[in-house]
């Protein structure tokens, strides 16, 4: 027969045409069956296996989750006996150290900020075209970065002694690996959109990075720029506590007298000032991205 399909098999049956009377939802619903069996499958492999590291690691560390839940009371009587109230008579002090905090965070994040962009330009491979370079610079950076910010603090202070000096040092290296990272990552996404064109139509390297990209980047740097110095003002604190200054040498100078409530008014000024910061840095950051 002429008008019949060439892929029909005797008696004109098509072997598509049983599959095309199915319903497409009963295929559609097996699917779905399958996939959720297969994420429920996966999720089950998942917290076994978190299970199991769980447990080989608290066999390894002799951590007893047991009695420390049964020891939270003598952890509350410390807290509620000696760090309450808080002691009010050292305030003086106590503000002078967060000031130092904030101005070692300000002045670590500034500089860092010169240097990242700096670093930036010949990390970008749009911009600079030899790989070399910028995987040179991608690993300078990924070294600073990569090594904890309390080790940096350790070996300054090793090297120059206590101060507010180490505490800024330390910050400064650690803040040029990131933000030399997050600035190339932002200055390759900008250039994918404008460089060829601009390159196309006989615009020189030096202006379209000033007239383009680094307009096209400023909010980006801006976002980051402000999120390390809230990072920063943590990390100062915590840098404070092995000698590089600030409120958290403060701290730890209280807690070695065993003057718990003087710690206490410190932690809870640390905490004030720290969710002030993320309060203001978060609306800058969706005031400058709008």
């Amino acid at each position: 027969m002429a008008g019949r399909d060439k892929k029909a098999g005797p008696g004109g049956f098509s072997p598509g045409a049983e599959e095309a009377q199915k319903p497409k939802g009963l295929s559609v619903s097996r699917n779905i069956a399958l996939s959720s069996r297969e994420s429920l499958v996966a999720s089950l492999v998942f917290v076994l296996v978190l299970l199991l590291l769980f447990g080989l690691s608290t066999g390894f560390t002799r951590f007893n989750p047991l009695a420390a839940l049964l020891s939270q009371g003598e952890f509350w009587n410390f807290i509620l006996s000696d760090f309450i109230p808080p002691a009010t008579g050292r305030l003086g002090a106590l503000l002078q150290a967060v000031a130092q905090t904030i101005y070692m965070a300000l002045a670590a994040t500034g500089l860092s900020s010169l240097l990242a962009l700096f670093l930036s330009f010949p990390g970008t491979a749009a911009i600079t075209r030899s790989r070399t370079i910028n995987s040179l610079v991608r690993a300078f950076a990924s070294v600073l970065r990569n090594i904890p910010t309390l080790v940096w603090a350790f070996i300054l202070v090793a090297a120059f002694g206590i101060g507010t000096v180490v505490g800024i040092l330390s910050l400064i290296i650690a803040t040029t690996g990131y933000l030399t990272r997050f600035f190339i990552e932002i200055l390759d996404e900008a250039a994918e959109e404008t460089l060829e064109p601009l390159l196309a139509a006989g615009a020189s390297m030096p202006s379209i990075v000033a007239q383009a990209l680094l307009p096209d980047a400023m909010p980006g740097f801006i976002a980051w720029i402000l999120y390390c110095v809230e990072l920063n003002i943590r990390a100062s604190t915590i840098l404070g506590m092995v000698g590089a200054g600030g409120v958290g040498l403060l701290l730890m100078g209280y807690i070695k007298q065993f003057n718990y409530a003087s710690a206490s008014t410190a932690i809870i000024a640390v905490a004030a000032v720290i969710i002030g910061v993320n309060l203001l840095t978060t609306y800058l950051r969706k005031l400058i991205m709008r």
